[in-house]
């Protein structure tokens, strides 16, 4: 009986056995692990970061929004006595500022204008990756106001 050779395999021996070259011994397999293994620790780790980016955005909303109501929490006095709404600006400035400085936010812009305070909160965050982004880290910057008004 004469052995069936199908084209792209190895030519049986005389044994039945097929022949393996030398240089076939699975080190491109190897080698393949270990540069997809490498590349999804670089991946992985570009996710956290743009995770931690889109975290940080969400903080800096919130913080400026309830930041800027603690502000307009802070109405004058005199005004109010008058019938006009207004908030005063001596007081509300360092509400804010207490409020961020809890947490841990010191670098802030407030802003009163009649009865409306705007707040604007930047946070920095570092990339665990630094080498990849050609940068140190992300600034967010997020915007906020509120108006004190009568009623509920």
């Amino acid at each position: 009986m004469t052995p069936v050779i199908r084209p792209g395999r190895a030519a049986p021996t005389g044994d039945g056995r097929r022949t393996h070259s030398a240089a076939d011994e699975g080190s491109i397999s190897l080698f393949l692990i270990l540069v997809l293994f490498g590349a999804g620790l670089l991946f992985a780790a570009l996710l956290s970061d743009q995770a931690r980016v889109l975290h940080a955005n969400g903080q800096a909303f919130d913080l400026a929004g309830s930041a800027a109501r603690v502000g307009a929490q802070q109405l004058d006095a005199t005004a109010l006595a008058e019938g006009t709404i207004q908030i005063d600006p001596r007081a509300a400035e360092p509400a804010v500022e207490a409020y961020l400085a809890a947490h841990d936010i010191y670098d802030a812009q407030v802003t009163v204008t009649g009865a409306t305070v705007t707040v604007t909160v930047t946070q920095h965050v570092g990339f665990r990756l630094p080498l990849l982004s050609g940068a140190s880290g992300a600034d967010v910057t997020q915007t906020r106001s509120a108006t004190a008004t009568t009623g509920p």
